[in-house]
This record gives C-alpha cells, structure tokens and sequence, in this order.
C-alpha cells in the first residue's frame, strides 16, 4: 500500500491505444515487469476461452480480478494478450503521476485514470462508453486498494457493478453485458523459506532493533508486526495500545478516522473504514485545492498530517490479525514479509521466482439477469456486487 500524500490536482488520462506501441508495451511487461520487477518464472491461466468467444461476438465484458499484488495488471496485461485480447484497464491517478513517460504508456496501452477518493465522472463515462462500443474487455479492480493477502477478499466496491448495469441498459438487441470474476493467485517456491530471516533481520534493524535469527520465523513476524504497530499507536495516540494485534489495529483505525472526521465531517454513507478513508481524502484533498481560498501554511500542514492519519488507518484496516496465525502457510507467511516490507521500505522485495495462475470463472451474465428479473436494472448494484464476491471468494479458498 503506497502512501498518498499529495496536493497534486487531478487530470483525467483518456485511454489512447496505440497500435504499434502495443507490442513493444507488452514485451517490456514481459521481459522488464514480469520477469525482473516482479520475479514471475511462470504464469499460466484457464476459463478465458469463453471471455475470447463473448470478446469476438462483440459483447460487453468486465474483468473484475482481486487485487493483492501489484503485478497484478502486468500480470492481466500478459494472459489477456495470450488470448488475443486487447484489454483496457481502469487505473489509479497515482500511476499516471509517476512521470510524463510512464502516463504516455499507460494511456497507449489502453489504461485510463480514475480518481478512487471522489465521483470521477470522466471515468465512469470512458468506461459505459467503451463497454457500449464492446468487444475488448474492460478491466476494474473491484477491492481497490492492494492488501497483499491474495487468499481473502476485502470487501468489494459496489462501483463496477454500476458502470456495468448502466452500460447494459444502453446496449443493442444484439448485444449483452457480463462480468467475469477472475482470481488471481501466487505461489511462492521452497527456496523462498532461505531469504525470510534476512530479510526480517533487515526490517527489525529498520525500527532499531537487534534482529533475532534464533527465534522461529512466525515468533519473529508477530514480534515484528506488534513492535511496529506500537511505534505507530505512539505516533498517533500517544501510547501503545492493549490487547491482541487484530482489537490494536481495529482500535487504531477507528481512532484515526474519528479524530480526521472531527475536522472534516463524516460522510454518512460511508459505512466501512476504506470508505471513510475515501471520504475524507477527497474532502482533504479539496480543501488543499481550494484556488478561492487557500489554506494557510500552517493548514496545508496540518491537511497533509490528516492524509498521513487517513493512510495509517488503511494500511491498519489492510492487516488481518489471523491471516498468518489461522493457517500459517509458506504463501502466507511469504505475503505477510512482503507487506511488511512495503510498508517500512516502500516496496516489497521478490528475492525468488514465483508462480501466478489466473482462473477466470463462467461469465456472469448480467443482460439475462436483467431480462429474467433476476437483477433489477435500476439498485441492482448491490445484488451483483455479492453475487461477484461470493464467486471470487470461492475461487480464492
């Protein structure tokens, strides 16, 4: 999860694919991303002769992947383009604000910019237009953020299940909507086991710590998770909490969006703590682009020390007390080292190959639900919105 501090103001980044761009893209996601960055010796998928089928007949399609990895849409990039599909992907503003090189290849390899913190209406409507146009899939992330614990979904936002029914209400005869869930899931190699108490000497060292080789490797993480979750309740709340990680890192969240919320109001339909971290980014960030009142200096510091806050209660939101301890596999403990990482270092590390297969479920078809009143047209986001996470989650377990 990267920290989102900015006062930058948002430009809507259209998808502009370029065709002989194209191939160059997907051979640097290859060679560069793939293999090198993210350290992937093997990716295979099923389930996406069907999606190939709905693509050539012209009908409209989202891809809606978990997201617990950011190779993700390198990875989706690669199998879709396996399959002769020419994908378009949904992407945060942040990835377009990188530099001027990396927004130029992003937009000609088909991805366009959301701003998740408030009503993107540029977005909403590139994404009903180009499902209406149909053919190539569109691909959105329905949980968001990325949480690095690929077995459990967060909960998922209700939003691509509304850019789809108004993209179907607005469809031909001839044509027809579905969705496809589609699970993601890495598979880390034995020799990965060698590299986790060098790098947990590492992130023990970075708090200032003397590392504990001897101690068991699940001893150290949990060591590790409660000494860091610590520093941060101290940041915030001026103590360390009490009680079990999972009740801290609850306590932690609640307290920070409350305190945030004390300044700049609750919005009342925000129920879930990514909600509300939502909410309250883009009224922050609203107020630091106010061009007819400008914050002071001394409120521009305290505006971005509220963006910190909101962050810290995400990224407590993202940990799972029991991921680790109610089935601590290789893959588990693996992710859990990674996220740790992230969250100290900036980013994860991938010092072994990995392995990712992508299934993509039977498509969902979302105009025959419509048809047979199994959806309603008009509120049925919610209704599809379970019916996609129930079938990602049993594909995850």
């Amino acid at each position: 999860m990267r920290r989102l501090r900015n006062d930058l103001p948002y430009t809507f980044r259209p998808p502009k694919l370029s065709a002989w761009f194209r191939p160059l893209g997907l051979l640097g996601n290859r060679h560069f991303f793939l293999k090198r960055q993210y350290n992937l010796s093997s990716i295979t998928s099923t389930g996406f002769d069907d999606v190939r089928k709905l693509s050539a007949a012209g009908h409209s399609i989202v891809l809606a992947p978990n997201h617990a990895d950011h190779s993700d849409p390198h990875v989706m990039m690669e199998v879709t383009a396996r399959h002769q599909l020419k994908a378009l992907f949904m992407g945060a503003r942040e990835i377009f604000e990188v530099s001027p090189s990396a927004c130029f290849a992003l937009q000609a390899m088909g991805v366009f910019s959301v701003d998740r913190d408030g009503p993107d209406i540029a977005a909403i409507k590139t994404a009903i237009n180009l499902l209406e146009k149909g053919g190539d899939p569109l691909i959105i992330y329905p949980e968001g953020e990325i949480y690095h614990h690929h077995e459990r979904l967060d909960p998922l936002h209700e939003g691509v299940a509304s850019i789809l029914l108004k993209a179907a209400a607005r469809l031909k005869q001839d044509r027809e909507a579905f969705l496809v869930p589609v699970a993601i899931r890495f598979h880390h190699q034995p020799e990965v086991e060698a590299t986790f108490s060098p790098r947990l000497s590492k992130l023990e060292d970075r708090i200032g710590w003397t590392p504990k080789p001897n101690l068991p490797t699940d001893d150290r993480i949990l060591r590790l998770a409660s000494g860091i979750l610590a520093l941060k309740e101290t940041e915030f709340l001026g103590h360390a909490g009490n009680g079990g990680i999972q009740e801290r890192l609850t306590q932690l969240c609640e307290s920070l969006l409350a305190d945030t919320e004390s300044r700049h109001s609750r919005d009342p339909k925000a129920l879930t703590p990514p909600e509300r971290v939502r909410a309250l980014r883009y009224r922050i960030r609203r107020r630091l682009l106010d061009a007819e009142k400008p914050p002071t200096p001394a409120e521009k510091i305290t505006l971005l020390d509220d963006l910190d806050r909101v962050f810290t209660a995400l990224q407590a939101h993202s940990y799972i007390g029991d991921y680790l301890l109610g089935d601590p596999t290789l893959n588990r403990r693996a992710e859990t080292i990674l996220k740790l990482e992230e969250d100290l270092f900036g980013f994860p590390t991938y010092p072994t190959p990995r392995t990712v297969h992508v299934t993509a479920a039977p498509p969902i078809p979302v105009s025959q639900m419509i048809r047979t009143a199994q959806l309603p047209p008009k509120g049925g986001a919610t209704d599809l919105t379970n019916l996609l996470e129930k079938s990602l989650s049993a594909l995850l377990t």
